[in-house]
Parts: structure tokens; sequence; C-alpha cells
């Protein structure tokens, strides 16, 4: 089962994780992680090393 983190009151469960290249010490043991919104099924991206409560979201772009 795929972990599930409440961020800003809603639930949120992890679909996917890929490792972001190492171009920059910014961007070194950081993961894109897609998140799908379990309210109304809206896919969403994290960028960090783990995803929080915390964590700020953007909209999910496929291919980018």
């Amino acid at each position: 089962m795929n972990p599930t983190v409440r961020i800003d009151g809603d639930p949120y469960q992890v679909v996917g994780r890929t490792r972001l290249a190492a171009v920059s010490r910014a961007s070194y043991g950081k993961y894109r992680f897609v998140l799908r919104r379990l309210t109304d099924g809206s896919l969403w991206t994290a960028f960090d090393n783990r995803v929080t409560p915390a964590s700020e979201l953007v909209p999910h772009r496929p291919g980018a």
C-alpha cells in the first residue's frame, strides 16, 4: 500500500517517486513525488527528500 499524508487538510497518496538529477547541490538527494489527492483524484507534484504535511505542492504536468 502506498503511504498517505495529509497536506493542508486534504489526504494525498504517493503514487510515484523519481530521483532528481544531481546537477547542483540543491537537488542532491532529492526526489520528485507524484501525489493523488484522494478527495477528487487530481495529481500533484512535490520536490524534496520526503513528503511531509509541510510539503509544497504544484499541479502535476506529465512529461515535465
